[in-house]
């Protein structure tokens, strides 16, 4: 690091002390910090003048082309020291080796396309790090977040910094200590909630989140032209690898090239496994098993507003239930609130939608009318199969085997799903790491596998165990668990 350069940072660190340990202050300089000499051209970068709540609000007129900035506020300064000790200090630990880089965090509001036919111009609000030591050829990494609720209260980027409980922090600070510039998007529909023209983010929705996660790549690039390589991971967690997988599936047809993609824990089984909830609904009491009841609606609803149209969420539930699904989505952050709404799944639903999409759903039985054929249509679109140049891009899917949030056999439909479509996927298997902890245990291996993809560097030795080790408790192979089809 350059002294001009670590004078900068704790001139600015020590300007605002009060900085370091807030979720979200706006740190600022009048002075151009020399982030050249590391390697990077920072003007734009350095340009962010726009205030941070401001990037939360009306992104004004959606110009230029997807990926374009549309406002962009200075965050705060991360020292190296600082960064790691807060990799360190997560719950979710990185014990890797040590960290090469700080960074520059700043909040963004950039143009993307929505998903549905009509594509429609969107904006997401996103978190991006710019490395103050960039790795040598550094690629550009989008991290795509796991379920954290689709109120706006529950936007990724706004809790950031607030603890060291969650695995978000855990998958993204490990990537910018190795010297990676990371943008983190919140998915379109977050900022600026409720707005004309800016429908929830679609739950799952793949070419909605897809879209979103490829324009950061392309947002990151405009924000610090001076990334040295034209090679871009995608990286993702639980909801964010169904995120990155959908984004995989349509990178070529939307113009944009991915080098590798890492999922853990990646939410890749079929998505009709919300609507087969209805044909099983006795074995699922909302009091129980209220995470996978929150999801299904989580999923129903913003497909609703986001492709049927505003209003059009509540119209799958039960009339008496619709005020209280509508007050769920729009102010919950957790499945809490959903254990008081009814006994049983089916209890949420309208009885009509109930009766002609629970038996599609759950057992691929015929359609009975266009309910149900548009269901099943959306259902399937939200895994798509990866072909072409998706098929043949490296991937490293992480998974630990005590995971309750997606246990092993419906882990095991999304790799099925992966080596039908022939894709060039490694299964790492990690004994005794639950769904997150899988982040922690394994984001250092990761920083391996993309430095070996991306820039050349020596393969990480492979993993212990892949999916064939994941045993029943009576010894046998896990398969994948039906309801629904695998297909």
């Amino acid at each position: 690091m350059s002294g001009r350069l670590l004078g900068f940072l704790l001139a600015t660190v020590a300007a605002s002390a009060a900085c370091l340990t807030a979720p979200a202050c706006s740190t600022t300089t009048d002075a151009t910090p020399p982030l050249a000499e590391a390697g990077i051209d920072a003007s734009l970068a350095f340009g962010c003048a726009d205030a941070i709540d401001a990037v939360y609000g009306d992104p004004g007129p959606l110009t230029g082309d997807p990926g374009s900035v549309l406002k962009c506020a200075a965050d705060r300064v991360w020292p190296v020291a600082e960064l790691e000790a807060y990799a360190r200090a997560n719950m979710y630990a990185y014990d890797g080796k040590p960290f090469t880089s700080g960074a520059r965090s700043y909040r963004v509001v950039y143009k993307t396309e929505r998903g549905g036919t009509a594509r429609a111009a969107g904006y997401t609000s996103a978190l991006v790090f710019v490395p103050d030591n960039p790795s040598p050829n550094a690629p550009a990494v989008v991290a795509a977040h796991g379920t954290a609720g689709q109120a706006p209260s529950c936007t990724p980027s706004k809790h950031a910094f607030d603890n060291k409980t969650d695995a978000y922090a855990a998958m993204i600070f490990p990537l910018v200590g190795a010297g990676y510039p990371v943008i983190v998007p919140d998915y379109a529909g977050y900022a600026n909630y409720g707005a004309a023209n800016n429908p929830p983010s679609g739950y799952a929705a793949s070419d909605d989140v897809g879209k979103s996660t490829l324009d950061g790549l392309r947002a990151l690039r405009k924000l610090v032209p001076g990334i040295p390589s034209d090679k871009s991971i995608v990286v993702g967690h639980s909801q964010g690898g169904h995120s990155a997988l959908s984004a995989l599936a349509i990178a070529e047809s939307y113009g944009v090239s991915v080098t590798g993609v890492v999922t853990y824990s990646p939410l890749w089984f079929n998505q009709a496994t919300w609507g087969a909830l209805l044909a099983e609904s006795s074995k699922y009491p909302v009091a129980t098993t209220s995470f996978p009841v929150a999801v299904g609606i989580w999923y129903h609803y913003s497909h609703g507003e986001l492709y049927d149209g505003p209003g059009h969420g509540v119209d799958v539930f039960a009339a008496d239930k619709r005020a209280a699904i509508k007050a769920f989505f729009d102010t919950s952050c957790t499945d809490d609130p959903v254990k008081a709404l009814g006994e049983f799944p089916a209890d949420l639903y309208d009885p009509l939608f109930t009766g002609v999409i629970k038996l599609p759903a759950a057992l691929g039985a015929p359609c009975s009318g266009e309910l149900c054929e548009k269901w099943v249509a959306r259902y399937a679109a939200d895994r798509p199969h990866l072909t072409g140049k998706a098929k043949d891009t490296p991937q490293l899917v992480l998974y630990g085997t005590t995971d309750t949030t997606i246990p092993p056999d419906r882990a095991m439909c999304g790799f099925a799903r992966l080596a039908a479509d022939g894709a060039a996927a490694k299964i790492c298997v990690v004994p005794d790491q639950t769904h997150s902890g899988i982040v922690g245990a394994r984001s250092a291996y990761v920083n391996d596998w993309i430095a070996n993809i991306a820039q050349g560097a020596p393969a990480p030795a492979p993993c212990a165990a892949d999916q064939t080790s994941l045993k029943a408790t009576d010894g046998t192979p896990v398969t994948c668990a039906t309801p629904p089809p695998n297909d």
